[in-house]
C-alpha cells in the first residue's frame, strides 16, 4: 500500500481489503496468469497472495460462525468467482477484447490449470462451463475457425491444443470421482480424436491421464465402460484397449447398441463424432442384428433408438462439418431405410401454454423454468463464443432470480416458500441443474442500450433473411409487453435475443404475439394481423431461390403463432367452462371482472384468426409442403361452409376439388377416392388423378400421350408422361420419349433425371454418358443425376472419383435434414432411402475392388437390407435397379446369375403389386441371362392372369425337362439354413418349389385325383418347412375315422416346425387339437344309429377302434421324438392351449403333454409360470393336482441343475406362488360401494414383503416370444425374449377402484427398469375367453403386417396381455391414456350446453320404431338434437396439424379393422363405454368381449347393426365420411380375413372345442351393460333366434359364411367390396339404429 500512497494521496483513504474486494476477479486472474508463467519458487509466493486475496475477498455465508480454515476460505472464494474468472479468460482466447497473441492465449490456458490445482473440487459448480470452454474454444477449433475463415488462426490453435490437453489432464487428475463421471467419455474422445495432432509431450501427458483414470478409478470406469470410446486407433494404448475390451466383452449386441445410443446423445460434438466413427465400423460387422430385428413381429426398441440418435446428432452438429455429415449418412445407410410402418420413433416435442397471459405467478414461473430447461441451457451449451455465453449467462441468472431461485434451493429448509422453490428446482433434470447452479449466485451485468426505434408494420420484406425478420419482430413485440410479469421476463429476453441463434426468438414469438394481442391496443392487434398476412400473402413465384426459402421459413414461424393462438383459445374456453361447472357445484363465483377479461381475451384471438382466411393458410401450407396443415385448415373451412348452406343438397364441388389437390401431395391415396365420391362429376384431370393414385399408370399414360400431341412443349405434361413410363417400368420407351424431346428442344433439368434413371436401369451407358456430358457431378443438385455420375465413374474404373461423388451426395442428403424433416422416420423416409442406396452401391463397388472371392455374405446382406424396406414396393424396385446397374459394371466379380436373381426379385415384387407388365418384363430379362428358374415366376404370372391351364403346362414341362439349375446360393424363400450349401441342395430346393407350386395349382383346379396330388405334394416336401406344411395341409382335408391321415398331418406339420417357424401359429394349434382329440376318442366306440347296428357294423367299429389305437401309438412316438427336437419357445406359443388340456384322460398322452409343459416352463420360467400357477389355483381339484404334479417335476429337474450351478428355480417358484396367491387375494377381497381408492396393504391385505419377485410383469411385451425373423437364423440358437426382462420390483400401495359392478382394481407395479406399469385385477370373471380372443386378434395382426397394402396403411387391432389367475379372477394389462367414446361425447355436448333427456329419447325411439312412417322422428328430430362433435376431440387432443392428421387416420383405419373383425365374430354390445380411444395417437380400443357370435340378436331389442357407425363416428373420419380410408381399410381387412380363412378357422376351432372354456355360453355376463343413467332391463332379456349359433359347429359355420361373403338368408356370396357396402348400409341404416336399445345411444 505504501507504493500506492506515494503514487496518489487519495489511496490513503482506502485500505487493502477494500481495494481487493472491489476487483477480486481481475486480481485473481492476473495472479493466476503469473502463477502459470512462473517457476515453482515464485509460484509459492503467488499461492500465498491468492490465499490472502481469498481471505479478504470472500463473501461469507450468512449461517457461518467463527473463523474459517484457510483451505475452506480459498475454496469458497473460487466457488463464488470462478464464473467471472472464466469469463475474462474466454474474452482473451476468443479475441473479444482485440486480437490476442498465441503466447497470451497459452498463458490464459495455464491460468486455468493453476485455477484447477488450487480450487480442485470447488470448481465443480462451474465444471460444465470449464469443460465446455476447453472443448468448444480449443479442441473444436476447426469449427470455430472455419466460421472465422482464418487459416492463420487455425494454425495458432493447433499450437494451443497441447496446452489445452495439459489443462484438461490437470482437471482430470485433480477432481473427485463424483465430478469425473461426466468427463470420462469426453476425455477418451479428445485423446482419440486429436492424438495424431498432439506433440510428444502432450501424447505422454494423455497416456498418463488415461492410465490415471484406469488405475485410480476402476469402479467408475467399469460403470461407464460401455460408453467409453475405443482406443484401438492408438497402438501405444493397446494395453488399455485390451482392458476396456475385456470389460465390454460380456455385453450382448442389444446392449452395445444401447451404449452407442447414449454416446450419440452427448452434448459434445467430439464425443459424438467418435461414437459415430465407431458405430460405422460396428454396423459393418453387426448390421444384420438390426435388420433381422426390424422385420421381426416385435422389433427390438434398440433399432429405432439407434436410427433416432444418429438423425438427432446429424441435425445438431452437421453445420460446418461435412465430415460429420458424411459420417451420419454412412451410419444411416448401414442401418437401412427402415419401414416406418413397422419401426417408428417420433421425436418427443414438449410445449407449454400460458393461459393467464403471464398474470398468474405460478404459471409464469412454470413458463420460465420450461424456457430455461428446453431453450436457454441448450443454447448455452452449444454457444461457440464467450459473447454468446455471456448474454445467455446473464439471461439465465435474471430468470432464476425472477423465479425466486438462489443458492439456498440446493438444500431443503422448513420454510414453506423455500420448500416450493426446492421442489421446483429438484424437478429439473440433473444435467440442467448442474448447468444452472452457478447462476443461482452469479453477478453478471450487461450494459444499458438505447431503445430501438418503433417499427413500421409490416416489418417483413422479401430482401430480409428469416433470422433478421424474426429477431426484429420479436424484439418489437417484447418491447410492447403487457403486465408486470411479462415485462420483467421479456425485458431480459430482449437482451438475449440479439446475439443468439434464432431458436430463442422462434420460441418466444407465439408468447410475445399473444401477449400483445390480448393485452395491447387495437392498433397493436391490427399490426400483428398485418404482419401475419404480409408473410402468408406474399407470392412465392416471383423471387430468387434464397428469397423463396426465406419466405417459407417465415411462413413456418407464422404457422407456429397461429397454432399457439388456436390452442390457447381452445384451452381458455375449456378453462372457463370448467370454472362455471365448479361454480355450479360449489357456489363459488369467479369475479365478474375476471369473466369479462377472459371473454375479451378470447374475442381478441378470435378476431385475429377470423381475419386470416383459411384459403390463404391452406395455400401457403401447400407451398411449404406442410400438407397436413393445409388439409386441416381447408377441412375446417368446408365445415364452416356446410353450416352456412341454406339447402343441404347445395353442391360444394369447388371446395372438394381444392381438397383433392391437397391430397395429391400426400402419400394417402384413399383420401382422393373418398373425395371423388362427393364430386357430382369427375373431370378428366380428376379421373387421371385417381388412376395415378391407384397405380393404373397405363391408363394415365394414354391420356398424357394425347395431351402431349396437342401441347408438345408443355413441361408438366412431359414430366407426367415420363412419370407414368417410369412407374410402369417402361424404361426403353421413356428413353425414346426423352430422345424425341431432345431432338426438338433442349432437355429440361426435370426431364434429365428421368432419362438418367432409365439409362442405368437399361444398362445403356453410352446414352447415360451423353445425357450427363453437359452437367458436372459437383453441381448436379439432383440425386439421380449424381448417382448417374457415380455409376459412370464406376464404369470408367475411376474409383477415387466414384467415392468422392458418393461423399458429396451424402453431404447433399444430410443438408436437407432439419428438425422438422427428422421429426419421424416417415418424414425423412426419402433421405434414409438415399443413404441406403449409396451404401448398397458403395458395397458393390468395394466388392469389385476387394480380393475376396466369396460374395455370399454380401448377397445375403443385400437381401436382408432389401427386406427392411417393408411395403415400399416402388422403393424396392428403384433399389434393385441400381444394384443391377452396379453389378453389371462390376463384372466379372458379379455374374449374370447374380443379376438374374435381382430381376426375379423385381418380378416377384411387381406381381405382388399387380404390375403384370413390369413383372413379365423382369422375367424376360432373367431368362435372357440364362436363369431357367425364371420359369417358376413366369408360370406364376400366367396363373395370376387367369391362364391356369397354360401355367400348369408351363411349370409341368419345366419340371419334366429338369430345367432348374442352381446359381444363387441364397434361397429367397428358404425357411432353413440347411438348404444353403452346395449347388445340388439349391437345385433340389428350386425343384421342390416348382413341385409344390404345381401341386397347389392342381389341387385348386379340382381335376386331379387325391392319390396323384399326394404324390405331387410328397415330391415337394424335401426338408423344407413350406413343403411339409402344404403336404400336411392336404392330408388335413382327408381326415378319416381311423386316424391314419391324422397321423400323417401331425408328422408333416411337426417336420415343418423343425425347419422353420413361419407357419407355427397355423401348425401347432392344429397338431395339438388333432393329437389330443385322437387320444380322447381312442377308447370310445363309433356311435351308430340303432337301425344300422348289425353285425358287420359292430365289426367295422371294432376295426376302426383298433386302427385308432395303433395310429395313436405311432403319433405318441412322433410327438415324443419332436419334444426333444423342437425348442421350448416353439411350444410356448401354444402354452395356454396345452395347459387347458392338462387333465387329458389318456395316460400316455397326458404324460407327453406334461413333458411338453415341463420343458416350456423350465426353459422360460419367468414368463411361463404365470400360466401354470393359474392351473395350480384352479377350483377343479383334478386340474390343480395336475398342475402341482407339473411343478414338482420341474423342481426335480432344476434341483439337478442347481447342483451344477444353475439359478435357484425353487426360490423363483416360491416367490411366484406367493405373488400369485397375494394377487388372487386382492381380486377376491370385498370392497365397499362408492369407494374409489383403497390401500393395497391395509384394505386388500397385500404383503409388500413378497416383492421384488423374479417373474416378469404380465404385459404383452414381456410375455410374447419373438420368433426368428429370417430363414437364416438358427432355430435352436434363437433367443425368444431378447428385450431386457422387466420383473416385479414393488407394488405401490395406492389402488384405484373402478366403478363397475365387480369393482375391478387397478394396481401400480414398479418394474425392475424403474418404470411404473398398470395391472387391472378383475374379480368374478373368467378371463380365459378374453385371453384366447387376444390370441385370435394377434393372429389377425400378423396377417395384416404381412400384407403389403395393409402394412402400408398400418392396419392393426390393439391387443393387450390377459393373464388368468384361476377360473374366476385374473390380470389385464392396463393401457394408459384411454378415453371412452361416451365420456368424450358427453363432455363435448356439455360444453355446448346440449342436454340429454334419456326418458324423452326413449319415448321418441319407441315411437320412431312403431311404423315406417314414424322413422323421420329419429332422423329429423333426435339426430339433429345431437350434432356431430367427435371431430372436435381430435382437434383438441392433437393441436399440431401433422399429429392431427396421423391420429385421425389411425382412428379411421383401426375402427375399420375392428368393425370387420367384430362383424365376422358376431361381436355386439358396442355401446359408448366399450369403445375407447388412445389419447396419444387416436387409435380405437375395444373392451368387453362377452357378447360374441351374434348374441346381440337374442336381446329383446335385438342388435341389428353389424358394428357401431353412428353419425359422430362417421363425421370424425373427415369431410369425406366413411368413403375413402374407412371403406378401403374395411375392404382390405375383409380381403385378408378371407385369404387367411383356413388359419383363422383353425385357431377359432381350437378355442371353441376347448373343454375348459365356454365361448358360446347361454347367458350374457351381468356387467355387459354398464349403467348409463337409465334401466337396461329391456336389453338384458333374451330370446331364441334361429340364426344365432348355439353349438361350436354352428359358430364355425356362421363365421365361415361371413368370411365367404354370405349375408343372413342370402345364398349368393358377395365380393369384398359388395360385402363392405352391405355392412355399411346396415350399420348406418336409420331403421336399424332407431331400433337399438337406448343404452347403446345410437343418437350420438
Amino acid at each position: 500500500m505504501a507504493l500506492l500512497y506515494d503514487a496518489s494521496p487519495e489511496f490513503q483513504q482506502l485500505d487493502l481489503e477494500n481495494l481487493i474486494r472491489s476487483h477480486p476477479i481481475t486480481t485473481a486472474f492476473e495472479l493466476l496468469k503469473i502463477a502459470g508463467e512462473g517457476d515453482e519458487r515464485s509460484r509459492v509466493k503467488i499461492y500465498r497472495s491468492i490465499q490472502l486475496l481469498a481471505t479478504l475477498g470472500v463473501r461469507r455465508p450468512s449461517q457461518s460462525k467463527g473463523a474459517m480454515k484457510k483451505s475452506l476460505m480459498l475454496g469458497l472464494f473460487f466457488e463464488q468467482h470462478v464464473l467471472g474468472i472464466m469469463a475474462l479468460i474466454s474474452d482473451k482466447i476468443d479475441d473479444v477484447v482485440g486480437l490476442q497473441p498465441t503466447l497470451h492465449k497459452k498463458i490464459c490456458l495455464k491460468a486455468i490449470e493453476e485455477l484447477i490445482k488450487l480450487a480442485k473440487s470447488h470448481i465443480s459448480n462451474a465444471l460444465p462451463q470449464v469443460s465446455n470452454f476447453l472443448l468448444s474454444c480449443v479442441f473444436d477449433c476447426r469449427l470455430h475457425y472455419q466460421i472465422c475463415a482464418s487459416l492463420q488462426s487455425a494454425l495458432e490453435n493447433k499450437e494451443l491444443r497441447d496446452q489445452a490437453l495439459s489443462t484438461w489432464a490437470t482437471m482430470v487428475t485433480n477432481l473427485e470421482e463424483v465430478d469425473l463421471e461426466s468427463l470420462v467419455d469426453s476425455t477418451f474422445a479428445i485423446v482419440v480424436q486429436y492424438w495424431d495432432s498432439f506433440g510428444p509431450v502432450a501424447q505422454e501427458r494423455a497416456y498418463a491421464m488415461i492410465a490415471h483414470l484406469l488405475k485410480e478409478y476402476p469402479t467408475l470406469v467399469r460403470d461407464v465402460v460401455h460408453t467409453i470410446p475405443s482406443l484401438a486407433s492408438i497402438p501405444l494404448m493397446s494395453k488399455f484397449e485390451a482392458e476396456l475390451a475385456r470389460l465390454k466383452s460380456s455385453t450382448d449386441l442389444s446392449h452395445q447398441y444401447e451404449a452407442f445410443i447414449d454416446r450419440c446423445k452427448n452434448e459434445n460434438m467430439t464425443v459424438v463424432f467418435r461414437a459415430l466413427t465407431e458405430l460405422e465400423q460396428f454396423l459393418q460387422e453387426h448390421q444384420s442384428f438390426l435388420q433381422d430385428s426390424a422385420v421381426n413381429e416385435q422389433p427390438n426398441p434398440v433399432v429405432a433408438g439407434v436410427l433416432r440418435s444418429v438423425l438427432d446428432a446429424c441435425v445438431k452438429f452437421k453445420e460446418g462439418r461435412p465430415d460429420f455429415a458424411i459420417l451420419c449418412a454412412k451410419c444411416i445407410g448401414l442401418i437401412g431405410c427402415l419401414d416406418p410402418n413397422r419401426v417408428e420413433a417420433v421425436r418427443d416435442k414438449r410445449d407449454i401454454l400460458v393461459l393467464s397471459n403471464f398474470e398468474r405467478a405460478d404459471e409464469t414461473v412454470d413458463f420460465v423454468l420450461f424456457f430455461l430447461q428446453d431453450i436457454l441451457v441448450k443454447a448455452f451449451l452449444s454457444a461457440t463464443n464467450s459473447k454468446q455465453q455471456g448474454f445467455l449467462s446473464y439471461g439465465m441468472q435474471e430468470l432464476l432470480k425472477f423465479c425466486g431461485l438462489d443458492d439456498t434451493v440446493t438444500f431443503r429448509t422448513r420454510d414453506t416458500q423455500s420448500n416450493t422453490n426446492y421442489r421446483r428446482w429438484i424437478a429439473l433434470p440433473e444435467p440442467i441443474r448442474n448447468t444452472l447452479t452457478p447462476f443461482l449466485s452469479s453477478r453478471y451485468v450487461v450494459a444499458a442500450i438505447a431503445s430501438p426505434d418503433e417499427c413500421t408494420y409490416p416489418i417483413y420484406d422479401t430482401k430480409m433473411s428469416h433470422g433478421s425478420w424474426l429477431r426484429k419482430l420479436v424484439i418489437d413485440l417484447l418491447q410492447k409487453s403487457n403486465g408486470d410479469n411479462a415485462g420483467m421476463i421479456f425485458s431480459v429476453c430482449s437482451r438475449v435475443i440479439r446475439w443468439q441463434d434464432i431458436s430463442i426468438a422462434n420460441f418466444l414469438l407465439p408468447f410475445a404475439a399473444l401477449n400483445v394481442v390480448v393485452g395491447g391496443t387495437e392498433k397493436q392487434l391490427d399490426e400483428v394481423v398485418t404482419e401475419l398476412l404480409a408473410v402468408l400473402s406474399q407470392q412465392l413465384q416471383n423471387g430468387s431461390h434464397i428469397e423463396m426459402e426465406n419466405l417459407k421459413l417465415c411462413s413456418e414461424s407464422v404457422f407456429q403463432v397461429l397454432d399457439y393462438f388456436s390452442r390457447w383459445m381452445q384451452e381458455k374456453k375449456k378453462q372457463m367452462t370448467t370454472s362455471r361447472n365448479i361454480r355450479g357445484t360449489t357456489g363459488r363465483l369467479p369475479s365478474e371482472l375476471q369473466i369479462e377479461a377472459d371473454v375479451a381475451q378470447i374475442q381478441s384471438i378470435e378476431r385475429v384468426l377470423s381475419r386470416i382466411p383459411a384459403e390463404v393458410i391452406s395455400r401457403r401450407a401447400v407451398d411449404c409442403k406442410s400438407y397436413a396443415r393445409a388439409l386441416f385448415h381447408w377441412e375446417q373451412y368446408i365445415r364452416q361452409e356446410r353450416e352456412k348452406q341454406r339447402r343441404p343438397d347445395e353442391p360444394l364441388d369447388p371446395l372438394f376439388e381444392r381438397l383433392q389437390d391437397i391430397y395429391t401431395q400426400i402419400d394417402e391415396p384413399d383420401g382422393i377416392e373418398g373425395i371423388s365420391t362427393h364430386l357430382h362429376v369427375l373431370n378428366i384431370d380428376q379421373q387421371i388423378l385417381e388412376h395415378r393414385k391407384a397405380g393404373r399408370w397405363t391408363a394415365a399414360q394414354s391420356w398424357y400421350e394425347m395431351r402431349l400431341a396437342e401441347r408438345p412443349d408443355d413441361i408438366e405434361t412431359q414430366v407426367n408422361l415420363l412419370t407414368c413410363l417410369k412407374e410402369s417400368g417402361q424404361h426403353d420407351v421413356l428413353l425414346n420419349q426423352v430422345e424425341g424431346i431432345r431432338r426438338s428442344q433442349s432437355v429440361a433439368p426435370r426431364l434429365l433425371s428421368f432419362a438418367v434413371e432409365a439409362s442405368w436401369a437399361t444398362g445403356k451407358w453410352s446414352i447415360l454418358e451423353r445425357f450427363l456430358a453437359e452437367t458436372s457431378w459437383k453441381s448436379a443438385g439432383d440425386f439421380n443425376i449424381g448417382i448417374g455420375h457415380a455409376l459412370l465413374a464406376l464404369h470408367r474404373k475411376t474409383f477415387d472419383q466414384f467415392y468422392t461423388i458418393l461423399g458429396q451426395l451424402r453431404t447433399d442428403v444430410t443438408q436437407n435434414l432439419s428438425d422438422a424433416a427428422t421429426s419421424s422416420f416417415q418424414a425423412c423416409h426419402d433421405a434414409m432411402l438415399r443413404c441406403h442406396v449409396l451404401t448398397d452401391i458403395e458395397s458393390i463397388g468395394c466388392a469389385f475392388t476387394s480380393d475376396q472371392d466369396d460374395l455370399q455374405p454380401l448377397l445375403k446382406s443385400l437381401d436382408r437390407r432389401l427386406n427392411v424396406l417393408g411395403a415400399f414396393l416402388s422403393d424396392k424396385q428403384y433399389l434393385l435397379g441400381l444394384r443391377r446397374a452396379a453389378m453389371e459394371l462390376s463384372k466379372p466379380k458379379f455374374t449374370s446369375h447374380n443379376i438374374a436373381s435381382s430381376w426375379l426379385r423385381s418380378a416377384k415384387l411387381a406381381r405382388k403389386g399387380n404390375l403384370t407388365h413390369e413383372a413379365f418384363n423382369a422375367v424376360l430379362h432373367a431368362s435372357q441371362l440364362g436363369d431357367q428358374s425364371a420359369t417358376i415366376e413366369h408360370s406364376r404370372l400366367l396363373w395370376k392372369e387367369g391362364h391356369h391351364r397354360k401355367a400348369i403346362q408351363s411349370l409341368d414341362g419345366a419340371i419334366a425337362a429338369n430345367a432348374f439349375s442352381s446359381h444363387n446360393f441364397v434361397a429367397l424363400d428358404s425357411a432353413t439354413v440347411s438348404l444353403v450349401g452346395d449347388k445340388q441342395q439349391q437345385q433340389n430346393y428350386l425343384t421342390a418349389r416348382a413341385h409344390l407350386l404345381l401341386a397347389k395349382w392342381l389341387d385348386a383346379a379340382g381335376q386331379t385325383p387325391s392319390s396323384v396330388l399326394i404324390g405331387k405334394y410328397q415330391e415337394a416336401a424335401r426338408s423344407w418347412e413350406k413343403g411339409h406344411y402344404y403336404l400336411g395341409k392336404h392330408y388335413n382335408k382327408l381326415l378319416d375315422l381311423s386316424g391314419e391321415y391324422t397321423k400323417l398331418v401331425i408328422e408333416n406339420y411337426l417336420r415343418a416346425m423343425s425347419f422353420g417357424t413361419k407357419n407355427i401359429f397355423q401348425i401347432l394349434p392344429r397338431v395339438i387339437t388333432l393329437w389330443l382329440d385322437m387320444g380322447s376318442k381312442v377308447d370310445f366306440a363309433i356311435s351308430l344309429k340303432e337301425k344300422d347296428r348289425d353285425k358287420n357294423d359292430y365289426s367295422r367299429s371294432e376295426s376302426i377302434q383298433v386302427a385308432r389305437a395303433k395310429f395313436l401309438e405311432v403319433v405318441n412316438k412322433t410327438i415324443e421324438k419332436y419334444i426333444d427336437r423342437l425348442t421350448a419357445y416353439q411350444f410356448y406359443t401354444a402354452l395356454s392351449q396345452l395347459v387347458a388340456r392338462i387333465c387329458h384322460v389318456h395316460p400316455k398322452v397326458n404324460e407327453l403333454l406334461t413333458k411338453i409343459i415341463v420343458k416350456v416352463v423350465s426353459a422360460h420360467p419367468q414368463q411361463a409360470l404365470w400360466t401354470l400357477l393359474a392351473v395350480v389355483k384352479s377350483s377343479s381339484r383334478d386340474r390343480a393336482s395336475r398342475g402341482v404334479a407339473c411343478l414338482n417335476r420341474i423342481k426335480d429337474s432344476h434341483r439337478k441343475r442347481a447342483e451344477a450351478g444353475s439359478f435357484d428355480f425353487r426360490a423363483l417358484l416360491n416367490q411366484g406362488q406367493k405373488i400369485s396367491d397375494q394377487l388372487l387375494h386382492v381380486c377376491e377381497r370385498h370392497i365397499e360401494s362408492r369407494v374409489s381408492n383403497v390401500s393395497l396393504s391395509k384394505d386388500l391385505g397385500f404383503n409388500h414383503k413378497n416383492a421384488p419377485c423374479p417373474l416378469v410383469i404380465p404385459l404383452e411385451a414381456t410375455l410374447t416370444a419373438s420368433l426368428p425373423a429370417s430363414s437364416e437364423t438358427s432355430i435352436r440358437n434363437h433367443r425368444p425374449f431378447v428385450r431386457e426382462t422387466v420383473t416385479i420390483s414393488a407394488f405401490l400401495d395406492d389402488v384405484l377402484v373402478l366403478s363397475s359392478l365387480q369393482k375391478p382394481r387397478k394396481l401400480s407395479v414398479r418394474g425392475s427398469d424403474g418404470r411404473l406399469y398398470g395391472l387391472l385385477c378383475k374379480p368374478k370373471d373368467d378371463l380365459r375367453k378374453d385371453q384366447r380372443l387376444m390370441e385370435f386378434n394377434a393372429m389377425i395382426n400378423r396377417s395384416l403386417k404381412r400384407d403389403a397394402e395393409s402394412s402400408k396403411r398400418r392396419l392393426y387391432i390393439k391387443t393387450y396381455a390377459v393373464t388368468p389367475l384361476n377360473e374366476e379372477c385374473g390380470l389385464i394389462e392396463w393401457i394408459d391414456n384411454l378415453k371412452t367414446l361416451r365420456d368424450i361425447l358427453l363432455k363435448l355436448y356439455k360444453q355446448k350446453n346440449v342436454a340429454i333427456n334419456y326418458g324423452e329419447i326413449r319415448m321418441l325411439l319407441d315411437e320412431a320404431c312403431s311404423h315406417e312412417s314414424k322413422l323421420p322422428i329419429f332422423t329429423r328430430k333426435i339426430i339433429p338434437s345431437f350434432p356431430p362433435v367427435f371431430h372436435e376431440w381430435f382437434v383438441e387432443m392433437f393441436p399440431e396439424a401433422g399429429a392431427w392428421f396421423a391420429a385421425r387416420l389411425r382412428y379411421t383405419r383401426s375402427c375399420a379393422v375392428m368393425s370387420m373383425v367384430g362383424h365376422v365374430l358376431g361381436l355386439g354390445d358396442r355401446h359408448g363405454e366399450n369403445i375407447l380411444f388412445e389419447e396419444g395417437n387416436g387409435g380405437t380400443f375395444h373392451v368387453d368381449f362377452n357378447c360374441l357370435f351374434d348374441k346381440g340378436l337374442t336381446f329383446e331389442k335385438p342388435e341389428l347393426v353389424p358394428f357401431r357407425l353412428t353419425h359422430n363416428m362417421v363425421d370424425a373420419f373427415g369431410v369425406y365420411g366413411y368413403e375413402g380410408p374407412f371403406r378401403k381399410s374395411c375392404e382390405l381387412t375383409m380381403t385378408i380375413l378371407r385369404q387367411n380363412e383356413d388359419t383363422l378357422m383353425t385357431i377359432l376351432e381350437t378355442f371353441l372345442y376347448d373343454p375348459t372354456t365356454d365361448f358360446i355360453g347361454k347367458k350374457v355376463g351381468p356387467n355387459a351393460y354398464p349403467k348409463v343413467g337409465f334401466s337396461t332391463d329391456i336389453s338384458m332379456k333374451k330370446r331364441s333366434v334361429a340364426r344365432v349359433p348355439e353349438t361350436p359347429q354352428g359358430v364355425l359355420d356362421s363365421v365361415r359364411s361371413k368370411l365367404r361373403g354370405l349375408l343372413a338368408d342370402e345364398a349368393v356370396p358377395l365380393s369384398e367390396e359388395g360385402h363392405v357396402q352391405a355392412l355399411i348400409q346396415q350399420a348406418t341404416s336409420p331403421r336399424n339404429l332407431a331400433a337399438m336399445y337406448i343404452g347403446w345411444c345410437a343418437f350420438f
